[in-house]
């Protein structure tokens, strides 16, 4: 403190011309990466000097032609809090500053999922108080050149309020690493929902491309501010072009009066793509009748669900409306009062808006019921529907990441380049289902890439795909691709199939996915060697008469994985059909003994090679998946 003091009275009589600048994430309470130089960095006019005051150490440097300086501090030990002056002809003064782990936490939308909207969300953000856990929410932005500060975003301190609408996979991950290692741990996140890796990588990686080359040159004269005003007025203006054109509105189709004997049919749940309705964007109505008792009325509420929509609903109860949303992630589970519903046949009709996303129903049909006092009635099966804007023009183009590659390394990473960190965690691949192939030398460029531009071989950790059923085998060949990415050093893979649920691309289930990805983090970047890197992965497999033996490395299955009767693996012969067979587990704890009936002679294997695959059985002792694997791609 008497350092500090000397410090700012040294400056208390200076001019007042120029001023110091900082990028936006150097501010209250920031974590800068232990056991590396400290770097601190910004502006001030060409030729000032700037001086920074930090842990009883004072540097000073000039600003160079650009206005440009940069000082850096030696490694320092996990600590704090400390205040940090810097100062030229002003003084910045930066308060609750630690020194610890510094996390990068990037992806899409499971990436930026909400701690609130996490399984048991509400209660896990009213318990988010820590002083030594920082969090840094990098606000969304695209930029066609690399940026060399965020557009919006600081440091604030773990709490509650803070937690709001923070990631949930970061949150978790880091409370994780804080209650193992007690050490202060910074977290940035840095992701943006439906997002292929196309946005995440460099002009120098997406530039070998011929298919972003004149996307990227184009790109550099972009004012994307600009380009994002434009689309949302043009939204806007298309939107309530939409509400006026719709058919259905004007003339009462919620009515239960109203004939719809001349609408067709469809199966729901469906996309409005596989049910062949065009315009896809715009309303859709449906509707659907069905019978309650006197008895299914005893109960004062009455519970519908009708699963997650693209994207709006209105939904009516014999002409009432019952519920409606305009969020598309949401369960619509709608509180019904029994007065609304008669004894006899009634009509459900929902207004369905979709605004440019796949349209239609996203949950499976279990998710599409109405529960009364006495049974669960399913309302999945044939609808009714009619369009009601039929003349509709197509919905505006959104200005979304996706068209623009490298816009998201330019303007959510490429700023934070100059500062040391202690890895990446990444959950991404989603978006990229099209190009699942691809993905893999995709994946492994990004990792290179960003490990060149910092300037560090720093751990990274990803999440493999967790289990989405019906995506036409595309998520088994994104695993495959993802798992790639484990052929280049200090990168770790939390294999999450058997946490997702299958018919929804946003499981809950976060609490587990940081959990992994910590576990993983112990052994690569915290040197716990006794905490495994992975669950034991495929090494070999010999035939064995009619049956096949497959041995696994890294550690051996979990002292409770059943000695029989193990699921989720197939064999084929010669003919490559395959069929599923049953595992047992031999003794070396290690080992799995697969036959079947309709295989004589197996010469494959594949595990978990599904989109969907069903329940998993092969765990260690410390939670962590089996990851799936084919013999017939090798």
């Amino acid at each position: 403190m008497k350092h500090l003091i000397s410090f700012l009275l040294l400056f208390s009589s200076a001019s007042l011309f120029a001023k110091v600048t900082l990028p936006k994430f150097f501010s209250n309470h920031m974590v800068l990466q232990r056991d590396a130089p400290i770097t601190i960095y910004g502006w001030a006019d060409a030729g000032k000097t700037v001086k920074i005051n930090f842990n009883n150490t004072n540097i000073e440097t000039k600003a160079n032609a650009n206005g440009e300086w940069t000082i850096d501090f030696r490694a320092q030990k996990a600590g704090g809090p400390y205040k940090m002056a810097i100062a030229e002809d002003n003084t910045i003064i930066l308060e609750d500053v630690y020194v610890g782990d510094v996390w990068f936490c990037s992806g899409q939308s499971n990436m930026g999922w909400k701690l609130e909207d996490a399984l048991n969300g509400k209660e896990e953000l009213s318990k988010a108080n820590y002083e030594k856990i920082k969090l840094l929410q990098v606000s969304r932005t695209m930029a066609g050149l690399p940026q060399k500060d965020i557009e919006k975003g600081q440091w604030e301190t773990c709490s509650p309020e803070n937690a709001l609408g923070f990631s949930a996979v970061a949150y978790f991950f880091g409370r994780e690493l804080y209650q193992e290692y007690n050490v202060p741990i910074g977290l940035i996140n840095s992701s943006w929902g439906g997002t292929n890796i196309e946005a995440w990588m460099s002009e120098d990686m997406m530039g070998k491309h011929e298919s972003a080359k004149k996307v990227i040159a184009e790109m550099k004269n972009l004012n994307f501010s600009d380009l994002i005003k434009n689309y949302y007025k043009d939204f806007k203006n298309w939107d309530a072009k939409v509400d006026k054109l719709d058919v259905g509105t004007q003339q009462n189709w919620f009515d239960s009066t109203y004939d719809k004997s001349s609408w067709k049919t469809l199966n729901v749940p469906t996309f409005w793509e596989t049910a062949k309705i065009t315009p896809s964007n715009g309303i859709v109505w449906i509707t659907k009748t069905f019978e309650l008792s006197q008895k299914d009325l005893s109960d004062k509420e009455l519970l519908l669900s009708i699963g997650r929509i693209d994207n709006e609903d209105i939904t009516y109860i014999n002409g009432k409306v019952v519920g409606q949303s305009r969020l598309k992630d949401l369960d619509r589970l709608y509180k019904i009062s029994n007065t609304m519903f008669i004894a006899g046949k009634n009509t459900i009709t929902i207004r369905i808006k979709n605004n440019g996303d796949i349209g239609g129903f996203r949950s499976a049909k279990e998710a599409i019921y109405l529960q009364t006092g006495q049974q669960k009635i399913s309302l999945a099966g044939d609808w009714k529907y009619e369009i009601g804007t039929k003349t509709i023009e197509e919905v505006p183009v959104w200005q979304h990441p996706n068209l623009y590659p490298t816009s998201l390394y330019n303007g959510m990473v490429a700023p934070f380049l100059g500062i040391k960190i202690k890895g990446v965690i990444w959950y991404q691949a989603e978006a990229n289902s099209k190009n699942a192939i691809e993905y893999a030398d995709l994946f492994k460029d990004m990792i290179t890439d960003w490990r060149s531009k910092w300037n560090s071989d720093f751990t990274f950790i990803f999440a493999q795909l967790p289990n989405y059923a019906n995506q036409n085998n595309r998520w088994v060949t994104l695993r495959e691709s993802q798992a790639k990415a484990l052929e280049l050093k200090n990168t770790g893979m939390a294999v999450l199939i058997d946490v997702g649920t299958d018919d929804n691309i946003h499981p809950i289930h976060k609490q587990v996915v940081g959990k992994r990805m910590a576990v993983i983090a112990g052994n690569l970047a915290y040197g716990k060697k006794e905490l495994p890197a992975s669950a034991p992965i495929f090494e070999k497999y010999k035939t064995e008469g009619n049956s096949i033996l497959v041995t696994f490395k890294n550690g051996i299955f979990a002292p409770e994985t059943p000695k029989s009767g193990i699921s989720g693996f197939m064999i084929a012969g010669n003919d490559n059909k395959f069929y599923p067979a049953n595992g047992k587990l031999q003794n070396d704890m290690k080992t799995i003994k697969l036959g079947s009936d309709k295989v004589s002679e197996p010469k494959e294997v594949r595990y978990l090679w599904d989109d969907a695959p069903g329940k998993v059985m092969l765990y260690n002792k410390d939670g962590l998946a089996t990851p799936p694997f084919r013999t017939d791609g090798l």
